[in-house]
């Protein structure tokens, strides 16, 4: 019994042996594919960790790229002239006024999402920097006023002969010298056509409808040779009279516009030299002169056109200034908007063929003013009074919507990167502030100046009007 009861402990404890090594084996078995796992996630979270630094190094990079690419930005104006003579048309300008999101218009978000971070701890030229980039995504192309008021100085009243009633007329002889740029790029389409053509259009409609007493000059330049460097001297020493200055006649007219195409440099410059040159004899005591120059680009011949321009205006000629950007691009805009304020003439930003007869057309409507009304002398200065007053009117309307729609979409911007934490907040009240400020200085501007040129308007309209008056009294009495 004893033995029995010795084996019997014996067995016992071997089956308790073989359960323990049993336990520690599935133990071990186990242990280990978690230990695989913890080994493998802490790979993983290096990896993730060794991305995610080397983002937050590509995102530094791309914001110190962003803040360097920002450092050549024009200050924001701090009148409505320096609005006006801003020398960049904003990327997001134009007819669109965006909301705070910019929904559909991913283009615009990706833009604002790519600008760097700014927070308290931003430098004030960090700040300064972006403040004028964001600014020059949306800037409007304003323009001053682009109204001929000085058509009142133009404008003699005649005494009456044989009885007849009064009449207003131009001066003894009135002279259109049209400049048309002929180079390379007047070769671009623009609605299936080249823009050469369809200025060609519009010059030919013009002058059509210019009163029978007027004088017609078109001079081109740009028109021999090629853009290449071999024919440079070559293009930019020519500037031809193609319709010597004489009335119009259409068939000669015409042919004039037919004989060349676009082709080469721009000496732009040149072709204004002549013109001062050729109109010596017509001075601005008996002759009303206007000169248009219209181009879609800047001198490339080593002229300097504002200056040459400057000249022209200072001459005995006393010309009127027309300078008409066709299809222009930022560098041309600020070249043909100083070119304007040298000659103190008129700028006009013609986006479209339509633009381009419209503004010629203003002036075939003046034309027809003074011309059509010969008869009756009050009529005609009421008439005057009534299409500068519109003009003005018109001008103001169109300054208000720009300004108003560049304001919009500023704060809207600015809105979008605080939403997006792009910005903090004290940098967000800051260009909220300054775009407020701009914008009420440069509306309040624009609406002096209109006042007070609707002013002397109206009180160009009674002196001429009284005048007719009192010679009528002294003809009756």
């Amino acid at each position: 019994m004893r033995k029995k009861g010795l084996l019997l402990g014996v067995t016992l404890l071997l089956i308790v042996l073989l359960a323990a090594c049993g336990d520690d084996e599935d133990a071990e078995s186990q242990s280990e594919p978690k230990q695989e796992q913890e080994n493998e996630e802490q790979g993983e979270d290096a990896r993730t960790k060794g991305e995610s630094d080397e983002d937050d190094t590509q995102s530094a990079d791309k914001a110190n790229s962003e803040t360097k690419n920002m450092e050549d930005y024009p200050a924001i104006p701090s009148s409505f002239a320096e609005s006006a003579s801003y020398e960049i048309v904003g990327e997001f300008s134009g007819d669109t006024t965006y909301s705070r999101e910019f929904a559909e218009h991913d283009e615009v978000r990706k833009v604002l999402d790519n600008f760097p971070e700014l927070t308290e701890d931003s430098s004030d030229e960090e700040i300064e920097q972006v403040k004028r980039y964001l600014f020059s995504l949306f800037k409007e192309d304003l323009s001053k006023v682009d109204v001929p008021l000085d058509q009142w100085e133009s404008m003699q009243l005649n005494g009456p002969e044989s009885g007849d009633s009064e009449s207003v007329q131009l001066k003894e002889n009135y002279n259109v010298a049209i400049l048309l740029d002929s180079s390379g790029s007047m070769a671009n389409l623009e609605n299936g056509e080249t823009r050469m053509a369809l200025a060609k259009e519009s010059i030919n409609q013009f002058v059509e409808n210019l009163p029978e007493q007027a004088n017609i000059s078109l001079r081109v330049y740009g028109h021999v040779g090629t853009g290449s460097d071999a024919d440079k001297e070559k293009s930019c020493s020519k500037v031809e009279e193609v319709y010597p200055l004489s009335t119009y006649d259409s068939d000669q007219f015409s042919d004039a516009l037919n004989q060349f195409e676009p082709a080469g440099w721009t000496p732009m410059a040149k072709a204004i030299e002549q013109v001062e040159e050729d109109f010596q004899e017509y001075d601005g005591k008996n002759n009303t002169n206007i000169v248009y120059v219209v181009s879609d680009g800047v001198e490339t011949c080593g002229g300097s056109p504002v200056k040459t321009i400057e000249s022209l205006n200072d001459s005995n000629i006393d010309p009127v200034v027309n300078i008409i950007g066709y299809q222009v691009d930022n560098e041309g805009l600020k070249q043909l908007k100083d070119m304007a304020e040298a000659s103190e003439g008129r700028y006009v930003n013609a986006k479209s063929q339509e633009d381009l007869t419209a503004e010629f057309e203003q002036t075939v409507d003046m034309a027809e003013i003074w011309s059509d009304w010969q008869s009756d002398a009050k009529e005609t200065v009421h008439e005057l009074n009534d299409t500068l007053k519109h003009q003005l009117h018109d001008w103001h309307n169109e300054q208000k919507s720009r300004m108003s729609r560049e304001h919009k979409n500023l704060k809207a911007a600015n809105n979008y990167l605080h939403d997006n934490e792009i910005i903090e907040r004290d940098v967000y009240l800051k260009y909220s502030g300054e775009y407020r400020d701009y914008y009420l200085n440069i509306a309040d501007e624009a609406r002096e100046q209109y006042l007070e040129l609707a002013e002397s308007n109206r009180d160009e309209f009674f002196e001429k009007y009284d005048e007719i008056e009192k010679r009528y009294e002294e003809a009756v009495d």
